[in-house]
């Protein structure tokens, strides 16, 4: 009887329906040290951006584990939601995303605003490579099928003026916007809070504020909470 595993989805961003691929060295030790799956086994396979396919493991390769896409199960639409996360101390961002890339989140927007605790100084590329790690975790645990993309790092200003059309709602205790109408971002601020001067110039550029109830949420809490809420 052949072998079969659909308890954790594998990600392989080049799948297509009838071709084989190989998984990079981090997914092909995963699937044959931790998930120690074998040669023949069949699974479940998602390229990230909303495509699932049937797959089998044609050769359990740690360094470089060969798959062979059978049938396209589902293409599901593009996760309606992002989060746009100020930066937080310590390991506060993975956290957030730990939790919040677990429900359908399209991007990840890390934000220098002007409360922010963490040296502006600060090189923070390795932490962006533990979110990327972390976006991927989430979609295995969650069996999701789409990839949440982890966005460089942007100040207030420059992240608002590349919004686009998606409704922008900011958390804010005075807020009174309900949900999201369609695509749209959602803001969290610092331990400090989004500052005066950042949610008026958010408001004059068509943003809504969005009340999360009269609880005071620790910081890394507020994101999961809100996508709840507006989803």
């Amino acid at each position: 009887m052949t072998p079969v595993h659909d308890e954790t989805w594998i990600l392989a961003p080049s799948a297509t329906a009838g071709e084989t691929c190989t998984l990079d060295p981090v997914e092909s030790a995963h699937l044959t040290k931790v998930l120690r799956l074998a040669s023949g086994t069949r699974c479940t396979v998602t390229d990230g951006r909303g495509s699932v396919y049937s797959a089998i493991i044609e050769d359990a390769n740690p360094r470089g584990a060969l798959l062979t896409c059978k049938d396209l199960l589902c293409q599901d639409p593009a996760p309606r939601l992002s989060l746009a996360q100020a930066i937080l101390k310590n390991r506060g961002l993975e956290d957030v995303l730990d939790l919040c890339a677990q429900t359908p989140l399209f991007e990840f927007q890390p934000l220098w605003t002007a409360r922010v605790q963490v040296p502006r100084g600060r090189d923070i590329d390795h932490q962006m490579e533990r979110l990327r790690a972390k976006a991927v975790a989430a979609l295995q645990q969650s069996k999701q099928s789409w990839l949440c993309v982890i966005l460089p790092p942007l100040t207030w200003g420059e992240w608002l003026e590349r919004t686009g059309d998606r409704q922008v709602l900011v958390c804010d205790a005075e807020g009174t916007a309900q949900s999201a109408s369609g695509e749209a971002w959602v803001a969290i601020g610092p331990e400090g809070g989004i500052s005066p001067a950042e949610l008026e110039f958010a408001v004059s550029r068509g943003a809504q504020l969005l009340s999360l109830g009269p609880s005071r949420l620790r910081a890394t809490a507020a994101g999961f909470w809100a996508l709840a809420r507006v989803g």
